[in-house]
């Protein structure tokens, strides 16, 4: 269900981009995220897709409120607990987030966890330039800051355009909450991946490297804020191990069929497997 309806102004608009926003449980940290998100500057139009998953706090209430003042920006998604699936054993905000793919209309789609917020009001701007001016790129990549009391951060390594040859054996860069793609979401849709217990920023990974070049900017945009109880960190190292050979399996079968990079995966992770069982 869409807030307040489709007579919004944001809905008569065409977004070049699409920012999805996905969110359960965030009373503490939603605030900031959409101020950050509608804080960006650009010189183009663009939509915050929210999707709250029927959260037992605030965090309903508070997204209610923002969009409510913000509808030439926002259109929110009150999902419902009974419309959830179940992945690793539980209940899982999947259906929410592939609800705001579906739902996204501008040619670029950008992603930040109703738990993180982006640091630069440009960011949208400078992604959007990036893969604008190289049409081989199908993901744009920041640098980001890391949300730990120590304020970790990652060094910043230079702009670089990472080729399909060399990305080929990445299973991951970055954070979502720092990533920018063309909107394919119509063909990742109709992938049957989405149905299997991967963590969905992996799924993005893996589809949209196969795509084509990654531009990175070293500028650091966003902060992620680490959280251990979610359901793949939750794990035990050895259980992450085993998920990770079967994610090697599915990325294999359903995406890129690429033996070698399977094999390589498959040979690292059953040997850290039989070593945490050793130990």
């Amino acid at each position: 269900m869409e807030y307040l309806g489709e007579s919004k102004p944001v809905n008569s608009i065409e977004p070049l981009v699409s920012v999805c926003v996905p969110t359960f449980q965030h009373e503490k940290f939603i605030e900031e995220c959409l101020a950050s998100i509608l804080n960006q500057k650009t010189d183009f139009p663009f939509e915050i897709l929210i999707g709250e998953d029927e959260s037992p706090d605030r965090t309903r209430e508070i997204c209610k409120k923002i969009a409510l003042e913000n509808q030439d920006k926002i259109r929110l998604f009150l999902r419902k607990d009974s419309k959830k699936i179940k992945l690793f054993g539980k209940k899982a905000g999947r259906g929410n987030q592939l609800g705001l793919y579906g739902s996204a209309r501008g040619k670029y789609v950008a992603f930040c966890d109703g738990d993180d917020f982006w640091l630069d009001p440009l960011k949208l701007k400078k992604q959007v330039d990036a893969l604008e001016s190289y049409p081989e790129a199908y993901m744009c990549i920041t640098n980001y800051s890391i949300g730990t009391n120590e304020g970790e951060v990652k060094i910043p390594q230079g702009n670089k355009i990472f080729t399909k040859k060399e990305h080929k054996k990445m299973s991951y860069f970055g954070h979502v909450s720092c990533w920018l793609v063309r909107n394919r979401m119509n063909l990742l849709l109709k992938n049957r991946i989405i149905e299997k217990p991967l963590p969905l920023d992996a799924i993005l990974f893996a589809f949209y490297k196969q795509m084509g070049d990654i531009f990175y900017l070293s500028d650091i945009t966003s902060v992620y804020r680490y959280n251990p109880n979610g359901l793949y960190l939750s794990q035990t190292n050895k259980n992450k191990h085993l998920v990770n050979i079967s994610n090697a399996w599915y990325k294999f079968r359903y995406i890129d069929q690429d033996f070698t990079h399977f094999f390589r995966s498959f040979s690292y992770e059953l040997k850290r497997y039989f070593a945490h069982l050793i130990n």
